[in-house]
């Protein structure tokens, strides 16, 4: 394989947009992070986490109307009004959870870009982090243009 000409380079620019995420669950019943309200929207939205923050079981985040009932919580800099956040229980989703915390660590200890699915109800900012993920390049990165 040779490199041809000049490096391509691309650069992944990420956005504040929230996209609508179909939902295919029933509008009530549990969820990885506490009861979903049936007036809650499923949504996705990408950027750096500006908090990372876990604590004690009942001591949840934000105010008694828009509470988060969880233990670790984020904010991300593309939505600094909101915060996300989930359950770290001793239950059946316990593994899948310190999976995404050790995740959203990583991201938080190397400045990466986190994508994130949550569920939040219309005009609240606290909502419940459902996914967490990271996409393979990041703002700044490139890569060769290699033809073979």
């Amino acid at each position: 394989m040779k490199l041809v000409g000049t490096l391509a380079v691309i650069m992944l620019l990420t956005t504040a947009a929230v996209l609508p995420v179909q939902d295919t669950r029933p509008s009530t019943g549990n969820t990885p992070g506490g009861v979903r309200a049936p007036s809650a929207d499923l949504l996705q939205t990408t950027g750096r986490i500006t908090l990372l923050r876990a604590h004690d079981v009942g001591t949840g985040w934000g105010p008694t109307s828009d509470s988060i009932d969880g233990e670790v919580v984020i904010k991300l800099d593309s939505r600094p009004d909101q915060a996300y956040g989930f359950q770290l229980r001793n239950d059946d989703k316990l593994l899948a959870r310190q999976g995404m915390l050790d995740l959203l660590r990583r991201a938080f200890n190397d400045d990466l870009i986190v994508t994130v699915n949550y569920l939040i109800e219309s005009g609240k900012n606290n909502g419940i982090l459902l996914r967490a993920w990271l996409s393979p390049f990041q703002r700044g990165s490139w890569l060769p243009l290699i033809v073979s």
